[in-house]
């Protein structure tokens, strides 16, 4: 007779390795440089993606609310888990630089990175543009 109580501890160990494995199955983000949620004071030199494992950029592109999607340019074009994406011009207000890759097993990954840009300062006004100055 089967004891049903191994049966349950056996089946419980194998779910809990399989989730363990499809958990690790795919790359992720490890880091980015600025950071997902920065506000910046202008677009950065680069953009740096850094993943857990290697994988293929495929594609990076940036949205704004009111622009059509621009496409990024970005170092390497082969399989590595540090991306760069060189002066990506970001314009002031919300950034969402969207990235796409191939996990070294194939399957198709994805992400996002959020950057705010701030507007630039109004210029001052110079004295004789100052209402009630004399000209």
């Amino acid at each position: 007779m089967t004891n049903p109580r191994l049966g349950r501890t056996a089946s419980a160990v194998l779910l809990s390795f399989l989730a363990a494995l499809a958990v690790h199955a795919h790359s992720t983000v490890k880091r980015t440089d600025p950071a997902s949620g920065s506000i910046l004071a202008a677009s950065p030199a680069a953009v740096v993606l850094e993943l857990n494992e290697p994988a293929r950029l495929t594609s990076v592109v940036v949205a704004l609310a009111d622009r059509p999607e621009r496409k990024l340019e970005f170092t390497p074009s082969g399989s590595s888990t540090t991306f760069t994406i060189d002066r990506p011009e970001l314009a002031p207000g919300r950034n969402e630089i969207r990235w796409k890759a191939l996990s070294k097993d194939g399957h198709p990954v994805g992400g996002s990175i959020i950057l705010v840009i701030k507007p630039a300062p109004a210029p001052k006004p110079k004295s004789t543009d100052r209402p009630g100055a004399q000209r």
